[in-house]
């Protein structure tokens, strides 16, 4: 159980834990999302960010997941990753996964009896 659907308003995000892992957990416009609670660059708990649509936003360097997917939307788009997009060649694809991840870790939730239910399967 992660709380009552009504103290989560949409626009909103909470941090739960789910048998010892943190999960991020947000409405967004209506719908309730929930991914890991860290950031994979520099494990930011990413709970402490802001939703911009349907994507939460790290709160240290702005990178952005999209939360219904887990999927990488903007990495690291202030610092110098986003200096490496634009000057260097593509990284060959293996490293490319390594220093930018394409998507992270999501759960499954659901409301039952009012209340928001994050599962991990």
């Amino acid at each position: 159980d992660v709380c009552p659907v009504e103290e989560l308003p949409p626009g909103t995000v909470a941090a739960a834990e789910i048998d010892g892992t943190r999960v991020c957990v947000a409405n967004v416009h209506g719908e309730i999302y929930a991914v890991q609670d860290r950031c994979p660059h520099l494990l930011a708990p990413l709970s402490a960010g802001d939703l911009n649509g349907a994507s939460i936003v790290c709160p240290w360097h702005d990178s952005e997941f999209d939360m219904r997917t887990g999927s990488t939307k903007s990495w690291l788009p202030q610092g110098i990753w986003n200096l490496i997009d634009k000057l260097a060649p593509p990284l060959p694809p293996p490293l490319e996964a390594k220093l930018k991840p394409q998507k992270i870790r999501t759960f499954r939730t659901r409301i039952v009896d009012g209340t928001i239910k994050v599962t991990d399967d």
